[in-house]
C-alpha cells in the first residue's frame, strides 16, 4: 500500500502538524513527509506511522496524539496497550518515535 502525500491528513492535530513541519524546514520539505506511513508490528499485524521520514541512514516515525483518539484517560485500556504495542515495535524496528 502506498503511503499518502503530505496533504491528506485526517485530524487538526494532523493539519497543525503539517503546518507546523511546513514552518520549521519550508514547504518543499513537505515531499519527504509520508503520511500514514505503512508498517507491520511485532505479531504481524498491518498498521500505520502517523508521519514518517524516510532516508538510508534513519528512520523517524512523528505520531500525532490527538485528543480524542490517544489520550489516556478518554481511551480504552485495550486501547491504551495497542499504541504503546504499536510504538514499542517501530522502536523495535530501529524507527525513532516521536508523539
Amino acid at each position: 500500500m502506498e503511503p499518502m502525500k503530505a496533504t491528506s491528513v485526517n485530524s487538526r492535530a494532523e493539519e497543525l502538524f503539517v503546518q507546523l513541519f511546513c514552518e520549521a524546514f519550508g514547504p518543499e520539505k513537505t515531499e519527504n513527509l509520508q503520511v500514514q506511513y505503512p508498517c507491520v508490528d511485532i505479531y504481524g499485524r498491518h498498521r500505520y506511522i502517523d508521519f514518517a521520514l524516510e532516508s538510508p541512514e534513519s528512520k523517524i516515525a512523528i505520531e500525532i496524539d490527538g485528543e480524542t483518539y490517544h489520550n489516556p484517560s478518554k481511551v480504552s485500556e485495550n486501547k491504551y496497550a495497542d499504541d504503546l504495542l504499536k510504538q514499542n515495535s517501530l522502536i523495535y524496528d530501529n524507527w525513532k518515535v516521536y508523539r
